[in-house]
């Protein structure tokens, strides 16, 4: 109990002495873990997404794979309505089969009108997507023509208060939608992005449509599966593709193999075609707890620098508590307790801080990370990482500042080693090292957005095609007339949307390559600004199911066909097969190659035709003067020719483009984040040194002072002892950060060069820090040299 009494007291009396350097030390390390939960939060979120789907390490998503036996496949997330008819039919394993086929109709009641993105839904949906109800029987609530469920917040905006069974939606064409369930809204952390699920049976569904019609077998939905107990997904997959070749019928490109990927791996999954939302990398989880575990090792090295930096002060109590009977093991616990107690201190500060923090995250990233859904296993874990931080930090200080040597040297008031010389070089080469990682991340993030799709997406909008032909016809007329339109155009998807439509072309040599095919219309590259690299462009548009006679081909596509030349392959025909059916087209032009993919994949050989009964999307570039006037106009013909029943869906292709790169967004944001973090941990590491250095050089500054020493010639002295250190830092750290972003990048088809910019202007970042952390310490300190001087000639 004495004991315990004298290493309170020993403590107590410590931080009332040294108050400032353990408000450095808190902030540095609260700041430190603050970051930490936040990557934390974020890694937790990411691998527990889709969790909340009952038994979602059962249920699988059926992907469809496309391309060339033996060669990469390209998989694609929504199937055929057929696929899961025959699972049904012949496959036992597969204990239930459902469906869900995206639309978008607009939905109204009178307290709302919207265009709302919806699933057509079969009825067993959520016997096999066991997803958590509010309120009604989900068994039985898409049974009856005409059902709708949706979610709670959903719910709250079409009928308020009100409660919602029994109510009615009025969607397009008049029809009624009866509200039979509820389901509890959906947390950020899932696949699924529509909240809306209507009932497949009602009779003008597209999977009605498709079930009547055995021979469409164009992918239209998504197909789960929920599988018998011990059944592997690779066995079911052959299984599958046998089936599909017993029953295809029609012209449509027929899946060469299946992939059944589980809802708990989904996320981090490699992309898909047409997926419902941007997937997560596990590249990137790896990144961000790097660069939290390197956050954590620059605190260690505040922590260490700070308490080696006053090994006089200490190593003098070290002799005090030595002389008063205690052991060297005492010696240790002691320097460890206070360490331990500042750093439980810090991560109280650091809870609060995330607490803060998180509302704003959220909203900026799209995310929804939540500190206390688990408490205990949230404070058992940071308890834990603190104590090993705190013992990590303090325990080779500890072993210094309590050596025999050193407690000797406090006796005879001898001047220590400069060992905190060491923490600062492995503090500023990892600061170095994240300063280089977030500009090279930032640079990649403005390459993909800007230089990688080849055109000038500003002042471009998508909007996506009605499904009344009648109507996007009128629309088109229209806003081609408007002053403020510089051009429309209608295709297939828009660049950077990953979509399927394979083609099997036969090159100059015989061999056989797999082509993306887009289908556009005329004006599209114009609208885009892309000028053509060789030949004329499309003459115009077809309907019917036949061969185009033109075709355009990309860049890409002119070496795999074994042309020297664009100009080679103009006038050549292209023989190919796509939707089982054997095509021959004449290649009238050429074009550069605009990025149909994001730039994780790389740019395929592609074919653009003017087949219009593929287009799903206008896009429009407006003129800069008067864009806002001419947004409203564009709205303002929408909604007249949908006679005010459908909102229109436009979206500026930056936010497009932004959507598609949600993964890379997060970590610019992060390492942005992260490398602002790092500099305020560097600046306070190196006030707190500061403060130490100038208590030692204090008398030997006020003699040059007195002696007639400028400003100046102080700062020069003060700076002296970092230079070194900052050399030796920027030689380690330029390497290291080198290697590991060339591995980065390496993850990428098409990304930025690693040039030396980024590694020249970190450190000059990291020097001018340095620098100004140690001038304002230097001016402020300066008044106590005056004090001293004063009192000295007193």
């Amino acid at each position: 109990m004495r004991q315990a009494q004298r290493d309170f007291g020993y403590v107590l009396r410590s931080v009332t002495r040294r108050w400032g350097v353990y408000a450095l030390m808190i902030a540095g390390t609260g700041l430190a873990l603050t970051l930490t939960l936040i990557v934390g939060l974020f890694i937790r979120s990411e691998l527990s997404f889709d969790r909340f789907i009952g038994d979602s390490d059962r249920v699988y998503l059926v992907s469809a794979l496309y391309g060339l036996e033996n060669k990469p496949l390209v998989g694609s997330d929504i199937t055929p309505a057929g696929v899961a008819r025959w699972m049904r039919a012949d496959m036992p394993e597969a204990r239930q089969v459902t469906r869900l086929s995206p639309v978008e109709w607009s939905f109204t009641t009178p307290r709302r009108i919207a265009r709302e993105r919806f699933f057509w839904a079969e009825p067993n949906l959520f016997e096999v997507l066991n997803l958590p109800v509010v309120v009604g029987d989900v068994k039985t609530a898409l049974r009856e023509p005409g059902s709708v469920v949706l979610t709670q917040r959903l719910a709250s905006a079409y009928f308020g208060t009100q409660n919602p069974l029994g109510q009615t939606l009025t969607t397009r064409y008049n029809l009624k939608l009866r509200v039979t369930a509820v389901l509890k809204d959906f947390p950020a952390n899932t696949h699924m992005d529509r909240e809306v699920f209507v009932a497949a049976a009602t009779p003008y569904s597209v999977l009605s449509l498709h079930d009547a019609n055995p021979s469409y077998l164009w992918g239209i939905c998504y197909t789960y599966v929920k599988m018998a107990p011990g059944v592997r997904p690779e066995t079911a997959a052959p299984t599958l593709r046998q089936l599909t070749h017993q029953n295809w019928q029609g012209p449509n490109n027929i899946p060469v193999s299946y992939e059944l990927i589980a809802l708990k791996d989904l996320h981090l999954h490699e992309r898909g075609d047409l997926q419902m939302k941007a997937r997560g990398h596990v590249d990137t989880l790896a990144a961000l707890s790097l660069v939290a575990a390197v956050i954590l090792l620059i605190a260690c090295a505040n922590y260490a620098g700070l308490v080696l930096a006053e090994t006089d002060e200490r190593g003098a109590e070290m002799a005090l508590l030595s002389a008063l009977g205690a052991g060297r093991a005492q010696l240790l616990a002691t320097v460890l307790r206070e360490s331990l107690i500042v750093h439980l201190i810090s991560l109280l500060v650091a809870l609060a801080l995330t607490e803060r923090l998180l509302p704003y995250l959220n909203h900026s990233l799209n995310l929804d990370l939540k500190l206390w859904t688990s408490p205990l296993i949230l404070i058992a874990i940071m308890a834990l990482i603190t104590t090993a931080l705190a013992v990590l930090s303090a325990l080779l200080p500890a072993i210094i500042v309590t050596a025999p040597s050193a407690v000797r040297r406090a006796r005879l008031r001898t001047r220590p080693p400069q060992r905190w010389r060491g923490w600062i070089i492995a503090q500023f080469t990892l600061v170095i090292s994240l300063l280089i990682a977030a500009q090279v991340v930032s640079r990649q993030w403005d390459y993909a957005l800007y230089n990688a799709p080849g055109f000038d997406g500003d002042h471009l909008y998508i909007v996506p095609l009605n499904d009344n032909p009648w109507i996007n016809r009128a629309f088109l007329n229209d806003i081609e007339q408007m002053e403020g339109v510089a051009g429309v155009a209608q295709a297939f998807g828009a660049p950077t949307s990953n979509f399927v439509r394979p083609a099997l072309v036969k090159g100059k040599d015989g061999r056989v390559l797999s082509f993306t095919r887009n289908s556009v219309s005329p004006d599209f590259f114009d609208v885009y600004g892309i000028k053509l690299s060789a030949g004329r462009g499309l003459g115009g548009t077809f309907t019917e199911v036949v061969a185009p006679k033109e075709v355009l081909i990309n860049q890409t596509a002119v070496p795999a066909l074994g042309f020297a030349s664009a100009q080679e392959a103009l006038g050549q025909t292209l023989e190919y097969e796509t939707d089982r059916t054997h095509m021959r087209s004449r290649i009238i032009g050429v074009v550069p190659d605009i990025r149909f993919s994001t730039v994780h994949y790389a740019v395929p050989p592609m074919m653009f035709d003017g087949f219009d009964r593929f287009f799903t999307h206008f896009s429009i570039r407006v003129k800069p003067e008067g864009e806002a006037e001419t947004l409203r106009q564009i709205d303002q013909v929408w909604l007249r020719h949908t006679v005010g029943t459908e909102p229109i869906a436009r979206q500026a292709f930056r936010d497009y483009l932004t959507s598609q790169y949600h993964d890379l967004h997060q970590q610019v944001a992060v390492s942005r984040l992260v490398a602002a973090a790092a500099i305020v941990l560097s600046a306070l590491g190196l006030m707190g040194l500061c403060v130490f250095l100038t208590r030692h050089q204090n008398r030997e500054l006020a003699i040059r002072k007195a002696l007639g020493a400028h400003f100046g010639d102080l700062l020069r002295q003060r700076l002296r002892p970092f230079w070194l250190p900052l050399l030796i830092a920027n030689i380690a750290a330029w390497p290291l950060a080198g290697f590991v972003l060339q591995k980065w990048l390496g993850t990428f088809a098409a990304h930025v060069p690693l040039t030396p910019l980024p590694f020249v202007l970190a450190s000059l970042a990291t020097s001018a820090c340095a620098g100004g952390a140690i001038l304002l310490h230097a001016v402020w300190s300066n008044r106590s040299v005056r004090t001293s001087l004063l009192r000295q000639d007193a």
